[in-house]
């Protein structure tokens, strides 16, 4: 098994990944959001690269909420924004969620071909390795970046599930590539103060700035949660 890791979503352009897993990050705030709501029970969600392009998404689904943001503000008219705490049971419970993201949702679809797309965060870190680990493939873990730049926070937990597929794996061991290699290392640098490098990295502040403090002590829990999202046809769910 190779592991490797993209620090951004267009360094995968050239890449072949029919034959691979991925896994995509972005953990502030996107991929975390994405767990915790289908954790509690959100029926689907279906990701789209614009505003207008989740309006025609929505057209003959019947219901469905929408959940997005631009620079890490709620996009006016929509329910939800970005915050891992609006995804609550009460709110997402049996609903189909149509959601646009700066960075997120545009690596998600960025990984359209693969054999399998997995959503990854810190708070379900573990069971996403795991479950990559059944399909005996190559790993490609996919940060989402801001703006097109590299993201610490998104480069951590990519370290962190690097780290976890190195100890599990029962063969002779799989490859690291050297991307993989860094990002397990920058990983292991921070692991025992990880809280205050999240909040001192570039998105860490604008969180603080818009009064999102919160958010990112809550996007930095491991495994929360069991669940493990998976990007099919289109929408991303708990599939059996």
């Amino acid at each position: 098994m190779k592991i490797d890791v993209a620090f951004l979503p267009r360094d995968i352009q050239d890449i072949d990944i029919r034959d691979t897993v991925c896994i995509v990050l972005d953990i502030f705030r996107a991929t975390t959001s994405m767990v915790a709501a289908l954790s509690n029970n959100c029926a689907r969600i279906v990701p789209a690269l614009s505003v207008e392009e989740a309006h025609k998404l929505a057209a003959n689904r019947g219901r469905v909420l929408f959940a997005g943001e631009r620079q890490s503000i709620k996009i006016d008219g929509f329910h939800f924004g970005n915050s891992p705490y609006e995804f609550s049971v009460d709110k997402v419970a049996g609903q189909t969620i149509i959601m646009t993201t700066t960075n997120g949702t545009v690596a998600v679809k960025a990984t359209e071909g693969a054999q399998h797309t997995l959503i990854g965060a810190f708070v379900n870190a573990s069971a996403v390795c795991r479950k990559a680990e059944q399909y005996h493939k190559d790993v490609l873990i996919i940060c989402a970046g801001t703006d097109r730049l590299f993201s610490l926070e998104d480069a951590l937990c990519a370290g962190l599930m690097v780290k976890k597929l190195l100890c599990s794996d029962g063969q002779l061991g799989p490859v690291l590539t050297d991307s993989a290699q860094a990002a397990m290392l920058l990983y292991e640098n921070a692991q025992d103060r990880l809280a205050e490098v999240a909040i001192n990295s570039r998105n860490g502040k604008r969180l603080q700035d818009i009064g999102r403090a919160d958010d990112v002590e809550y996007c930095f829990r491991t495994d929360l949660f069991a669940g493990v999202p998976e990007y099919r046809d289109g929408a991303i769910a708990l599939f059996d």
